[in-house]
């Protein structure tokens, strides 16, 4: 699988026949380049800069629930970040942060770009072989017919615009930044490399 920064994320899998598959995903961001994570525990949004790695990982990660082959993991490939929720502290990694948004947007996506024309060929594939073809010879006579109409695409999701919300606090223990709630003073980690922290 390979991604590129070029507006959008471009992923190469492989349908069956080994061909490469290539298409675009492209996630918004505020105008500072921050994306949007929920904390799965409190609920509570905060930003981060967005992380290549992180959306390659959640990207391989839903291609292989909804069953498409996307050839081996590579041991090279890194995992995703954790990182910690600036609100309860929670520690998980960034992938099962995304928003609900995001997470359907990434569904909708690979459905529409990878699962729809696997199913459209593999449908062809069985009209070709069964396409109304009959056997009579004899006493027993066989007859297997099959008619697949082409599943249209959907149209192309499209994910945001995101909302200029949230303040920007830099961690001054690891230079990193992340984007939580205005009134919100009770920092006590930072969500990255776990040191104690205080707001000032």
């Amino acid at each position: 699988m390979r991604l590129e920064e070029a507006g959008g994320k471009s992923m190469e899998p492989q349908n069956s026949a080994g061909e490469s598959l290539r298409f675009a995903v492209s996630v918004s961001r505020d105008r500072d380049q921050f994306f949007r994570l929920t904390c799965p525990s409190c609920g509570r949004d905060f930003k981060i800069l967005i992380d290549q790695n992180d959306l390659q990982w959640a990207l391989s990660s839903y291609c292989r629930r909804m069953g498409c082959d996307i050839g081996p993991e590579s041991p090279g490939q890194p995992h995703p970040n954790r990182i910690r929720c600036p609100y309860c502290g929670n520690e998980d990694e960034t992938v099962r942060m995304h928003t609900e948004e995001t997470v359907a947007y990434l569904k909708r996506t690979i459905s529409r770009e990878l699962v729809i024309p696997l199913i459209n060929r593999w449908a062809s594939g069985l009209e070709q072989t069964f396409g109304g073809r009959g056997h009579s010879e004899g006493l027993l006579s066989i007859s297997i017919g099959f008619k697949h109409s082409r599943s249209l695409l959907p149209v192309r999701p499209i994910h945001g615009p995101e909302i200029p919300d949230l303040k920007i606090v830099t961690f001054l223990c690891c230079g990193k930044k992340a984007k939580i709630s205005e009134g919100w003073t009770n920092v006590r980690m930072c969500p990255f490399c776990g040191a104690d922290v205080a707001l000032i």
